[in-house]
């Protein structure tokens, strides 16, 4: 059986669009039995489709910038792939977990049911002052407090905690898979942020990065093989919530 390492790339080719029929398959059988790979193909899909809806929202409002590129276009689709693709597979999983019922006697959720979302970790310090939707699914964590295993695969790092994180160094890489950091200020912390992933300066130095693009957001995944992504955080309150909103509703996850 492929290992939770292997799938990790597998995850990201298959977000990508790169990924062959051979490992497609490889990966559904997977995410079939670990309920931890599972949750970070749901999360990384659900990511990935919320960055393309700022994406294109932003596309109407001013000319795309140099970066838009790295938040491909094929991200919707790969989203509806993967409803078409993975979800009935998963909810025949969890249905079958639900106290030995089949697909067939589980109720599904009405227009007046409450539907759960998903938990969206957020770290950030009590000085933060953009803004960080107060909901019930938004869990706010100090980053000084971010020790031991934690069961989320992915956390948004609001500049408050950036600084702690640049102090830890390269002991954040190691607790959670993937970090979205919204508004690094600089290119001197995204240098050091980069380069304590597993970057070279070589590779930081491929990405382009000047000082007139700072301050930037960027999804970076963790591992052997690091990779990071830009894409366009929203300017105002209430497009924030909305992404959040994005972000946690169920629909894009499951």
């Amino acid at each position: 059986m492929s290992s939770c390492r292997d799938m990790d790339r597998l995850i990201q080719l298959y977000v990508d669009q790169e990924i062959d029929k051979a490992d497609l398959a490889r990966l559904r059988e997977h995410v079939d039995h670990c309920g931890s790979c599972r949750q970070s193909l749901q999360e990384m899909i659900a990511l990935v489709h919320s960055l393309e809806e700022i994406r294109r929202h932003e596309h109407s409002r001013r000319p795309a910038t140099v970066f838009n590129h790295m938040v491909k276009w094929a991200a919707v689709y790969t989203a509806i792939a993967f409803m078409v693709y993975f979800v009935p597979q998963l909810q025949q999983h969890q249905s079958g977990s639900m106290n030995g019922q089949t697909a067939e006697q589980v109720p599904v959720a009405g227009p007046e049911q409450s539907v759960s979302r998903s938990t969206v970790m957020v770290l950030a310090t009590s000085s933060e002052k953009l803004h960080i939707p107060e909901n019930d699914y938004v869990q706010v964590i100090r980053p000084r407090h971010m020790e031991g295993d934690l069961n989320y695969e992915t956390a948004m790092v609001y500049p408050s905690a950036i600084p702690t994180l640049m102090k830890d160094r390269q002991g954040w890489v190691k607790r959670i898979k993937r970090f979205v950091f919204i508004r690094v200020p600089d290119g001197d912390t995204m240098e050091e942020l980069l380069h304590s992933a597993g970057f070279s300066r070589d590779q930081y130095r491929d990405h382009d990065f000047t000082e007139d693009t700072f301050p930037i957001s960027v999804i970076l995944t963790t591992g052997d093989q690091p990779q990071v992504e830009t894409f366009t955080f929203p300017d105002n309150e209430q497009n924030i919530s909305q992404w959040f909103d994005n972000l946690a509703a169920p629909s894009t996850l499951q």
